[in-house]
């Protein structure tokens, strides 16, 4: 055994060294570390109160359709799936969207055998993706997101597969992948533009084209993709005008929102991660690739998602979420990273891979451990976690006890969060949001005969607004979402006499 083999192999906790670990040390440890992640995100699976949003999803979950006002319909089934599983809980809700880094990891895995050369980049890339904290709570958390990240995953598999293997099962398993990334989030259509990119440009690809089977490819994406076409086209385009409202709106030029996008993503991949994944698409790091097209594919496939999000953030908000299906490849990348800072000739940036892993894990136990118990309360409501996670339960009981001492019969929202929480801690009630009709086509409300007579509304409006659509609204106080002495958010209650059909949409 040389030297360099023996100091590898001798390495202590090889993800934490990485640099000085054999191959096969560093895959049984990874592995290891991933199966230790999945425990954790199966424990806040099931201690985490479902956020606001997925409690909406379960609504759909509960009401399978070709389609909804906001997305496909991909996140229902999975969700419906889960609680076929394990019951209608946080767990069962959650379910298959932890399950979904599993596989999710070894497309990741897979792909970076493909594209990079060192043996010690795909265990690297597989982990890395699990400590990002958009692989560990953005999979844990029963969201449109989380199939979207399993789709791409395997879109970027079957993308790094194509550059070496232009057998036709590769080309129609990539057109099966981007129809179901569709399903799940129309996102996923720049990612299938980032690939189309690399087909375009990349000669080996692009004489591919000659050949029927990257059609079919296409045609097969169609096909995938169809129910939710034909349901949008039944329904006036409606999840068409809704996401497409984001592109067409608001054009003002605004490019304080890049810098709070940039940091949204510093933050979610972690920062060491953020730094090499910068670095692993850098053209010093060109050499880490397998030659060929391998380093082009991953570059399209992300910069072109990435130039759409720069675009939308200069002249409005990008939520920090919406590229988190870029995370399996950019982990890719960042693993081609740290193998350049590891042949650094400066030992301190050789150093800094040893921590990457380590941080992060800081970063996503801080996370799991906030969400599970709420701990640091010292942000109050501004706290993400306490306000979309915490005070639900007593708030439902509250709004609960003052509709029964008004002699209400129902309760009406004019937020679908809301709607959504309290349909699900008050199974009982007719519970209904008597504005924004077009989100409850597929989802169904209570009959109008079971919304006549009186009525509790629930909102944070002001009261002069309500009485424009309500000739009968009598404030009878508020109602707050409390959390340890923490008040979350107040609404204002009214008791209304007009049945749900007879008021006026706004």
């Amino acid at each position: 055994m040389s030297a360099v083999a023996d100091v590898r192999a001798r390495a202590p906790w090889p993800i934490f060294h990485p640099g000085r670990a054999a191959p096969d040390s560093l895959r049984r440890w990874a592995i290891l570390l991933i199966a230790l992640i999945l425990v954790g995100r199966l424990v806040l699976a099931a201690a985490v109160p479902l956020v606001p949003d997925e409690a909406y999803y379960a609504l759909w979950g509960a009401n399978l359709s070709a389609g909804y006002l906001d997305h496909p319909p991909m996140i229902a089934f999975f969700i419906r799936l889960g609680e076929i599983m394990a019951g209608q809980g946080e767990f069962g809700v959650r379910l298959v969207c932890v399950l979904a880094t599993i596989p999710a990891t070894i497309f990741i895995w897979l792909a970076t055998d493909l594209l990079i050369v060192d043996r010690r980049a795909a265990p690297l890339a597989a982990t890395l993706f699990n400590v990002t904290l958009v692989g560990f709570i953005g999979m844990t958390l029963a969201t449109p997101d989380a199939p979207l990240t399993l789709f791409s995953a395997a879109m970027a598999y079957f993308a790094a597969r194509l550059t070496v293997d232009d057998r036709p099962r590769w080309w129609l398993a990539m057109g099966v992948a981007t129809g179901l990334a569709m399903q799940s989030k129309y996102s996923g259509a720049l990612f299938a533009a980032g690939f189309a990119g690399a087909v375009l440009a990349i000669p080996s690809l692009r004489r591919q084209l000659l050949r029927p089977w990257p059609w079919l490819a296409l045609l097969i994406a169609i096909l995938v993709f169809a129910p939710n076409l034909v349901w949008n086209q039944e329904h006036g385009w409606a999840t068409f005008a809704k996401q497409g409202s984001r592109v067409t709106s608001n054009w003002s030029f605004a490019p304080h929102y890049l810098m709070e996008l940039v940091a949204a993503q510093f933050g979610l991949a972690t920062p060491l991660i953020f730094g090499f994944g910068i670095w692993g698409l850098t053209t010093p790091a060109r050499s880490v690739y397998r030659p060929g097209p391998a380093r082009a594919v991953l570059l399209w496939m992300l910069l072109v998602p990435c130039a759409y999000f720069t675009f939308h953030a200069l002249r409005g908000r990008v939520e920090g979420n919406w590229p988190a299906f870029l995370f399996p490849s950019f982990s890719i990348a960042a693993a081609a990273g740290m193998l350049c800072a590891m042949a650094s000739s400066k030992a301190g940036i050789r150093r800094l891979p040893g921590l990457a892993v380590p941080v992060a894990l800081v970063f996503i136990l801080l996370a799991g451990i906030q969400s599970a118990l709420a701990p640091i309360r010292i942000l109050g409501p501004r706290d993400p976690i306490i306000r979309m996670t915490r005070g639900w339960q007593g708030f439902a009981r509250d709004a609960d006890a003052l509709r029964r001492s008004i002699g209400a019969g129902y309760i009406l929202t004019d937020d679908y969060q809301l709607n959504a929480k309290l349909i699900r801690a008050l199974p009982a009630v007719p519970v209904a949001q008597y504005n924004e009709p077009q989100r409850y086509v597929a989802i169904g409300r209570p009959s109008d005969d079971r919304l006549a007579g009186v009525g509790l509304l629930l909102t944070g409006e002001d009261p002069a607004h309500i009485r424009q659509h309500f000739g009968t609204a009598e404030a009878v106080g508020e109602v707050t979402r409390r959390f340890h002495g923490i008040d979350i958010a107040t609404l204002h209650a009214f008791r209304v006499a007009s049945p749900i059909s007879a008021a006026n949409q706004p």
